[in-house]
């Protein structure tokens, strides 16, 4: 009898841990449901609006006073005489391949027409031969006729590969710096780039700025270095941008010894280069990098709930001006009445990303 009732109890027991595990179980579920509404209840607001295809943030007045988000306005300024700005070393790979490839097609341009004299020359002494009563076969004329056609039609496809090799460059690099491809005899400048003696430099400067004389030069040196100034000599205007799309571009070659691809570079022009340049001072501690461009928060009108609204805007970080606690950059096309964010400006980075990273976690 005792045994039967310590084996029910045992079974009752094991069925209660069971069962416990199998509540357990279908439970899980239904917790985490109920975590997510929670924390649905609990998440901050969206802040991040659409205005006019702007991306902005509504920010009430207590919210950035508890969030320390402070502005001032631009700072108007006039550049004159020397102007500082920065470049960039950049590869001329292509450059160099598109040389190798005029230089092999003018080489099989002036196979084929020496093949062509010589196949010519054949052609006709066995047409003489074939009109003087058929000395040689028609067969061995249309042979030699068929191979100064075929030295010709080499001639043709490496001219016009050599043209599409011409427009090709043109478009990619400009005038100046094609004549270094398809010049026999370039300027010293332009030679040493391909020799890699000089390195090319694009240089960006404000859309007021000049496009300087052909053998002007200026001044530059390694970012962040305490290197001796580098003189570099212009080239030509550059055919694209900066990574900011701000500004006027242009190429200078400059000697190798100090400087490797891919570097930045400081840069003075001299003096009798540049000319008055006005625009507006972003300070330094209004910029926030974000993909590796600076931007800074201008504030903007009122939305309809009496919010203020932040946009983000590209920031032309190549012009530094002034020094210490009052230095930053130089930018144009920026209305001298805008208000900057100077503090909290990372804030508002994180939270006009907040909405997408919260929906990349949701998939």
């Amino acid at each position: 009898m005792n045994k039967k009732l310590s084996l029910i109890i045992a079974l009752q027991a094991l069925l209660i841990i069971v069962l416990f595990w199998v509540l357990i179980f279908y439970s899980k579920d239904e917790y985490e449901a109920y975590q997510n509404r929670h924390e649905d209840e609990i998440a901050s607001p969206n802040r991040v609006a659409e205005n006019n295809g702007m991306s902005v943030v509504n920010l009430s007045a207590a919210t950035q006073q508890n969030s320390g988000i402070t502005t001032a306005k631009v700072v108007n300024s006039t550049f004159e005489g020397k102007l500082k700005s920065t470049g960039t070393v950049i590869a001329i790979d292509s450059l160099i391949e598109a040389k190798a490839n005029y230089l092999q097609a003018k080489s099989e341009i002036a196979l084929a027409n020496a093949a062509i004299s010589n196949n010519l020359q054949q052609y006709q002494r066995l047409k003489t031969l074939n009109d003087d009563d058929k000395n040689v076969s028609d067969h061995v004329v249309q042979e030699a006729l068929a191979a100064v056609n075929s030295d010709k039609a080499k001639v043709s496809a490496a001219e016009l590969q050599l043209n599409n090799l011409q427009s090709t460059v043109k478009l990619q690099w400009g005038e100046a710096l094609s004549s270094l491809v398809f010049n026999d005899k370039p300027a010293p400048h332009l030679a040493n780039l391909l020799n890699r003696k000089n390195v090319l430099v694009q240089v960006s400067f404000p859309l007021e700025f000049p496009t300087p004389k052909l053998g002007s030069t200026l001044s530059l040196s390694p970012l962040n270095t305490a290197d001796a100034a580098i003189k570099a000599t212009y080239v030509s205007p550059a055919v694209h941008s900066d990574a900011n799309g701000y500004g006027k571009t242009f190429y200078y070659s400059a000697p190798a010894e100090s400087l490797r691809i891919g570097m930045r570079v400081n840069t003075d022009v001299d003096a009798g280069s540049s000319k008055a340049n006005n625009g507006v001072v972003i300070p330094n501690q209004a910029l926030v990098w974000y993909g590796g461009k600076p931007w800074a928060y201008f504030k903007h009108e009122k939305n309809k709930q009496g919010e203020d609204q932040f946009a983000r805007k590209p920031i032309n970080a190549d012009i530094e001006v002034g020094s210490g606690a009052n230095s930053g950059w130089f930018n144009q096309g920026i209305d001298v009445q805008s208000e900057v964010v100077v503090s909290g400006a990372q804030l508002l980075l994180s939270e006009e990303f907040k909405k997408q990273i919260k929906n990349e976690n949701g998939d």
